[in-house]
């Protein structure tokens, strides 16, 4: 699917329950030359999907797939496309060892329990998958790659994980945020070690700097009023962190009796990222000094 002169979406079904959503992946391209942003899942079909898409594009050669973070529905497919292709895997240093390391319990997007071992059977295997990339790009902020005349711009922007980075395309002024900002709804974000609100919100408000007039997430349709919509996300956020402090306020005091609250229909396959994310909020009210943690409960400072 066409979305400029020189970007085009790459779909393909969803593979695994990572949300309501597939995730994206992208391919950027001007005269023989491209690169892929993300490379989705590693199951047979996603992955045919994509091969045979390049394959349309008779001539291109894919020099760089870019993983924007190293969670498995963004990075499962990334060993197999660049057997494909012959395209050099780059991903954030702080993302290798998680990458790397299937066996983790680094948190992903979705936690399947272990009752449920047809999926957690799916899990493994795609973990298994990404950490086979083996990145031999080491990409840091402010880095840039050349595709054609084009320049990829490194943004890094931790948040959801702390080595996830954006995407941005000056000649196009065309942003890849990976899971940092979504087209519809929100992202998980956990508290530290692995995620961090805070930085989350720095990150953006860094966005919102960028001159972008067009903004491809993740997941989710593509955004054409960027600094609206990553207004929305901080707007969001501001607010969630307010409903946890009344929440406190009123008496429930623990992430557990926040939940239903604040996630009163949610899958409950979600409900431990959602768990999380309270918990990163919590975290980044306690860096301000405006709760303190006593035991499993909060109080209000």
């Amino acid at each position: 699917m066409q979305v400029t002169d020189h970007i085009f979406s790459i779909p393909a079904e969803q593979a695994f329950y990572t949300g309501p959503q597939s995730p994206n992946v992208f391919l950027v391209r001007d005269g023989d030359e491209a690169a892929l942003i993300d490379s989705g899942f590693g199951d047979e079909p996603s992955v045919k999907e994509r091969l045979d898409f390049l394959a349309e594009h008779e001539g291109v050669r894919v020099k760089y797939i870019v993983l924007t973070h190293h969670h498995f529905d963004h990075s499962s497919g990334a060993a197999q496309l660049r057997d494909a292709t012959g395209g050099a895997v780059a991903l954030h240093p702080q993302e290798e060892e998680l990458l790397r390391d299937w066996q983790s319990k680094a948190p992903q997007d979705i936690e399947v329990p272990e009752e449920m071992k047809e999926l957690a059977e799916k899990v493994e295997t795609f973990r298994k998958q990404a950490a086979e990339a083996d990145p031999t790009i080491k990409m840091n902020d402010g880095d840039e790659f050349s595709v054609g005349d084009l320049t990829l711009r490194v943004v890094h922007t931790p948040g959801h994980t702390l080595g996830s980075v954006c995407i941005y395309i000056p000649q196009e002024r065309a942003l890849f945020t990976g899971d940092t900002a979504l087209g519809l709804g929100t992202v998980a974000i956990s508290p530290p070690p692995h995620g961090d609100m805070a930085l989350y919100l720095e990150s953006l408000e860094r966005l919102k700097t960028l001159d972008s007039a067009l903004m491809l997430p993740g997941h989710g349709q593509e955004v054409h009023d960027v600094p609206a919509k990553l207004q929305e996300l901080i707007d969001h956020r501001l607010a969630r962190e307010e409903q946890i402090v009344g929440l406190i306020r009123k008496g429930k005091r623990t992430p557990k009796a926040m939940l239903s609250t604040i996630y009163p229909e949610l899958d409950k396959r979600m409900l431990p990222v959602a768990r999380r994310q309270i918990e990163a909020h919590l975290a980044k009210l306690e860096s301000e000094s405006r709760v303190a943690q006593a035991g499993d409960e909060w109080t209000l400072v």
